[in-house]
């Protein structure tokens, strides 16, 4: 295989005895082999207390300055553009389950921590990539009140978050069951975040993931309203996203896909301010 988005290099490796399909990950590089060791940590503490399907760990560790990680095979990727509604509130149904209040309970004292705030000079960094790529007007008002975002998003209860949620992490194993991978980016944030890179990476390739059903699923699923606090903190888990991540991507991404992304700020910006 090549190197996966998470930075790691990955390999998938068929042997006959035993016989198997398995999946090595390795992380050499300092910043890299951190998530690693996150990933493995994921695998060793807290993967038999999440209630979605992940793949079997074997074994992890540390050799020689490198981080590994080996597991089972565990499906083949998805083809979003071929799924129903139906399909698409199944996932925000088995995500709602992963961010449900008795998934955290079980799973703060076993290795999951919180992100830190995004520092000033991030800040800084999205303002000025919006600035050059002409949306100086629209997003001024945004980047002086930009803690609102944030408190939005803290009005919903602290959970665990896959943290790097997008179809590419996503398989499905031979009876069609969501197989979630690559949890280098797990924490405990407040939930809307994965929705927020579900949906956009999605939009992106083309695709349009019916928001307002798959927020009702979510909703049922966590054991929480479907109520103007969780729409706003889920426009402001989309806007906060936009603003400080994809800027980095712009160069690698092509259109149309980042025209989808800045008619999805302008929509977002509406409904904020609405």
């Amino acid at each position: 295989m090549a190197g996966g988005a998470s930075g790691s290099a990955v390999y998938g490796l068929s042997v006959d005895q035993p016989a198997g399909e398995f999946v090595l990950k390795v992380a050499s590089r300092p910043g890299l082999r951190e998530r690693a060791r996150r990933e493995v940590t994921f695998y060793r503490e807290l993967a038999a207390q999440v209630p979605v399907l992940v793949p079997e760990f074997l074994v992890g560790g540390e050799v020689e300055g490198s981080a590994y990680l080996l597991l089972t095979a565990a499906g083949v990727p998805t083809d979003a553009k071929r799924w129903s509604e139906l399909r698409w509130t199944e996932l925000a149904t088995e995500l709602g389950r992963l961010h449900r209040e008795q998934v955290l309970a079980v799973t703060i004292d076993r290795g999951a921590t919180a992100r830190e705030p995004a520092s000033a000079e991030k800040l800084a960094a999205g303002e000025r990539a919006w600035i050059e790529l002409g949306c100086e007007r629209l997003l001024a008002p945004l980047w002086a009140s930009f803690e609102a975002l944030g408190a939005a998003i803290r009005q919903l209860p602290a959970c665990l978050c896959h943290g790097d949620f997008h179809l590419g992490n996503l398989l499905t194993d031979p009876a069609d069951r969501f197989v979630w991978i690559d949890w280098q980016e797990v924490h405990i944030g407040h939930g809307p975040g994965d929705l927020a890179l579900l949906w956009q990476r999605a939009g992106v390739d083309g695709v349009n993931p019916p928001r307002e059903a798959m927020l009702t699923a979510y909703a049922a699923a966590r054991g929480i309203p479907d109520d103007a606090l969780l729409h706003r903190a889920a426009v402001a888990s989309e806007l906060t996203l936009v603003m400080l991540e994809w800027p980095t991507f712009f160069p690698y991404v092509p259109e149309p896909g980042r025209a989808r992304i800045r008619n999805r700020l302008e929509h977002l910006v509406a409904v904020w301010y609405r």
